[in-house]
């Protein structure tokens, strides 16, 4: 399965007590970097988007995530509300973990990123037949 990098999620491991000092809030922003925030929308943490969704850069990383868990519902959210898109990598990793709905989605709302044989090949690869199926017929 397709991840992306490791979140630098230092406030998981903060206990409310703790995240209640500013100072402490504010070091751990100060670590935030683009690729957190698309790694926290990834590992659905809402906690940390909300608090520093507005404030960090985000980048096409956060739909791809997205798309490699399956979540729909996520990459939906991010397509009303943010600019940034998706990279090939979305469809990509949809397809090879066999997220169905994800690639047909995909395929109609950005069609330009989705590369139906490079799709279909790691879908086949993977035996997401359903997938492969769509591919071929689309």
């Amino acid at each position: 399965m397709y991840e992306p990098k490791s979140l630098l999620n230092v406030s998981r491991v903060l206990s409310p007590e703790v995240q209640a000092l500013p100072h402490i809030v504010e070091s751990v922003s100060d670590f935030l970097m683009p690729a957190t925030i698309d790694s926290a929308v990834f590992n659905d943490l809402t906690r940390v988007v909300k608090a520093h969704g507005d404030s960090r850069a985000w980048t096409v990383a956060a739909m791809d995530g997205a798309a490699a868990r399956g979540r729909l519902d996520i990459m939906q959210w991010l397509h009303d509300t943010r600019s940034e898109g998706c990279s090939t990598e979305a469809c990509m990793a949809a397809a090879t973990n066999g997220y169905l709905e994800v690639v047909k989605w995909l395929h109609e709302l950005y069609p330009d990123f989705c590369r139906p044989v490079e799709a279909m090949t790691v879908a086949a690869e993977n035996d997401h037949a359903p997938v492969v199926r769509f591919l071929r017929t689309s």
